[in-house]
């Protein structure tokens, strides 16, 4: 938008009004964190996803912060810098936050549960993953390298080639959780009430329709209660 030719009033007019979305944006990361606030820390593979997604997030939105300045936009402009900025904001928080619902109500669609060590460490391995792949492109669009091109200049291969390293290990980790789905399915483990899976999870899973008939309400399991 910035490098349309727009006059230098208007350029400060969209830049103040982008810096402002940081405001309804850090609403929701400190919403987030205050969920999590005074919560039993337990590290489930559920968890970890959203703690991922909300860092993730974070980081996206911080590079979004830069490309709110007009000066700094027109350098950075089609570059990898803005590859990287869209793939933490929308990209990585999309997946991540998938993920971390389909590990949490698999057990109530399915009936089975996913084994949190090859959950964690799948989680592991993509958050490496995603991180080795996009985060080396702010700096290859801070040297000035285009995006949209199928070939570039010798200095910018170290980059690239921890970028590719990192698809390769995202990809590996896709096919990873492919399996730790299918081994779920095949030995079908069963579900037990894990403290974080909530309501819903005391009669047998899947739950049968009309399950409850009046709204359920679940308490920390404590010694002691107001």
């Amino acid at each position: 938008m910035f490098t349309v030719g727009i006059d230098v009033d208007t350029r400060a007019y969209f830049t103040s009004a982008t810096m402002v979305i940081a405001v309804p944006t850090g609403i929701k990361v400190f919403s987030w964190l205050a969920s999590l606030h005074g919560t039993p820390a337990r590290f489930e593979t559920p968890v970890l996803w959203v703690l991922g997604f909300i860092f993730l997030f974070t980081l996206g939105g911080l590079t979004g912060i830069v490309l709110s300045n007009s000066r700094l936009d027109i350098s950075l402009h089609d570059t990898y810098y803005v590859v990287a900025h869209f793939h933490y904001v929308l990209s990585i928080g999309a997946v991540f936050s998938i993920l971390g619902g389909l590990t949490f109500w698999w057990p109530l669609f399915m009936g089975t549960s996913i084994s949190q060590k090859l959950g964690n460490r799948h989680f592991c391995l993509m958050f490496i993953g995603v991180n080795l792949t996009f985060f080396p492109q702010h700096f290859l669009g801070l040297s000035g390298m285009p995006r949209r091109y199928s070939d570039y200049h010798d200095s910018f291969s170290f980059w690239n080639t921890i970028s590719t390293i990192g698809s390769v290990v995202s990809t590996t980790s896709a096919f990873f959780f492919l399996g730790i789905l299918w081994v779920s399915l095949v030995t079908r483990p069963a579900a037990g009430t894990a403290h974080s899976l909530g309501l819903g999870n005391t009669d047998r899973l899947p739950c049968s329709w009309h399950t409850h008939t009046e709204l359920a309400f679940s308490f920390p399991h404590s010694s002691s209660r107001v």
